[in-house]
């Protein structure tokens, strides 16, 4: 079984064969066209072996047909009441397409069957409870549940998602001791899980637990953590709330924790559900993410696993430092700590993470200068800083970071100049250092950042021309200039700005004639000249 940060239903259940027979039997053939006659699109002919059929899996002894695939293919229209007739049918997956109409009962008087993919259509109607005592040997189904589904003691595989089903789900689902896999993901599902698991087996072999992007209220149950197989949680997405469940340290093989954007908290101010984490020794992904945990981070992030990939925790509340544990972390490629209330300095150990490919430390209270540290991260794409309290200049050493395509350093107190060096980054996409104290001229090397889109520069005091390199930049989508010192005319060159959506070039000295170039400017949405000495009129 695949083990991704999403959970895929389809891709754990069937990957595509075709076998070719010579002797094929004709109700499957039958049964089939029947299929072919209901549906708008033209997949499969009579002049052609059932067995070779896109999506069609044979039995190479008896040629009869044992799997049908046909996911994601476009189709429309209903589903025949004669695929009941594939009696040695065992996996049938319609899944991602636009079928309407009810799902034929016929269907489950198949004995055969045990994987069943109906999610992502247009279905209507019920799913008979009657049909529960037919289907035996089913372990794995996808459309809507009635809560007889308990009684299905060989059901392994339970996926519903991406569909639209409604009310909340049924506590026999955690009487299911055979459930490998759980995956409600995406519906409006509504209501609370059970409190406790009085009466309930729970779930005690399954992996995968998939109840993000619901409608789920109310605690998390402590008891679903005691499922020791556990390798992937996702609760995301919900209006789950109280205490994240201590048992989380229960869960040895967890790999993917998914709780972010519920209204969870913190048993204690130290976070020490954290702490919990460690005995998980092959963790790569915690999502907390817009949760009001209300807490400062425990040195002990440091004891967290070493496999650990991905941290988001922005939004949550959290103040205080960051520990300098946190460079223990070494395989770390994504950390997002923005929007909390996070105070000190940047701790210098984050340049031991030289895996890192993003790191989001905006909107906190971080202050003190940008450590050069940072410059050791040659992996990093995304760097976002922005409105914090950081000071001094930007690092010279920032031109060696080749792999950065976002930088953002708005909204602080940096000074100085821009670093010569910066100008080398040409492969960077956007940069904002808008609203701090930067002086001196733009260099002509701004050209040399001929696929950047983005540029704000906003509300500083650069001075000098502006540069008549920029209107090289044909993929420039926003240069913002506003607020400024510069002076001289604006460049003739801009009229290539070809892509140019958003221009700002308000608050500064320019003079001379507006040029008529900006004329050809097509996609230009917004324009701002104001307060300057400009001459002419606006471009139409």
């Amino acid at each position: 079984m695949e083990r991704s940060a999403i959970f895929y239903f389809h891709y754990l259940l069937l990957s595509l064969v075709i076998a070719a027979a010579n002797n094929i039997n004709t109700t499957d053939q039958q049964a089939l066209l029947a299929l072919k006659a209901r549906i708008t699109a033209k997949n499969w002919t009579s002049n052609t072996s059932v067995c070779s059929w896109i999506g069609i899996t044979c039995d190479v002894s008896t040629h009869r047909v044992t799997a049908l695939n046909i996911s994601d293919f476009g189709l429309t229209g209903t589903i025949s009441s004669q695929l009941g007739n594939l009696s040695s049918l065992q996996t049938l997956d319609l899944s991602h397409n636009r079928f309407s109409g009810t799902i034929p009962s016929s269907i489950f008087s198949i004995s055969t069957l045990k994987i069943l993919i109906l999610g992502d259509n247009q279905l209507s109607g019920s799913f008979p409870s009657f049909i529960i005592s037919n289907t035996s040997s089913l372990r794995a189904i996808d459309c809507e549940i009635p809560h007889e589904i308990g009684n299905l003691p060989n059901l392994e595989i339970l996926g519903i998602d991406e569909n639209h089903l409604v009310g909340d789900v049924p506590n026999t689902i955690f009487n299911m001791s055979a459930l490998k896999a759980l995956s409600l993901l995406n519906n409006t599902l509504s209501g609370s899980l059970p409190s406790s698991s009085k009466n309930l087996i729970g779930l005690p072999n399954v992996e995968r637990l998939d109840l993000g992007l619901n409608n789920l209220s109310g605690r998390i149950p402590g008891f679903i953590f005691n499922a020791s197989k556990l390798f992937l949680v996702e609760l995301t997405g919900n209006s789950f709330s109280g205490f994240i469940p201590d048992t989380l340290v229960n869960l040895r093989n967890l790999e993917h924790l998914g709780l972010g954007y519920n209204y969870l908290t913190s048993s204690t101010p130290e976070l020490s559900f954290l702490s919990s984490l460690a005995n998980s020794s092959s963790s790569k992904y915690i999502v907390l993410a817009e949760n009001p945990l209300n807490g400062v981070l425990p040195s002990s992030i440091g004891n967290l696993p070493i496999t650990l990939e991905e941290i988001y925790l922005q939004n949550c509340k959290i103040r205080g430092n960051i520990p300098k544990e946190i460079g223990n972390l070494v395989n770390l490629t994504t950390l997002h700590l923005g929007n909390n209330q996070l105070s000190g300095s940047i701790p210098i150990t984050v340049g031991r993470l030289n895996t890192l490919q993003g790191l989001g430390l905006e909107s906190n209270k971080l202050e003190g200068p940008i450590p050069d540290d940072l410059c050791q991260l040659v992996r990093l794409s995304e760097l976002h800083l922005d409105h914090n309290k950081l000071s001094g200049p930007i690092p010279a050493c920032f031109g060696n970071l080749n792999s950065l395509r976002n930088l953002s350093l708005g909204s602080n107190e940096l000074s100085s100049f821009i670093p010569s060096t910066f100008w080398n980054l040409n492969n960077i996409l956007s940069f904002d250092f808008s609203s701090n104290s930067l002086n001196g001229s733009l260099p002509l090397d701004i050209g040399n950042m001929k696929v950047v889109v983005e540029i704000n520069l906003s509300r500083n005091y650069l001075t000098g021309d502006i540069p008549t390199t920029i209107g090289g930049l044909t993929n420039l989508q926003l240069l913002s200039l506003e607020n400024n010192r510069l002076q001289g005319p604006i460049p003739e060159s801009f009229g290539e700005l070809t892509s140019l959506e958003s221009l700002d070039l308000s608050v500064n000295n320019l003079s001379g004639v507006i040029p008529i170039s900006l004329e050809k400017l097509v996609y230009l949405k917004d324009l701002n000249l104001s307060f300057n000495r400009l001459k002419g009129d606006i471009p139409s």
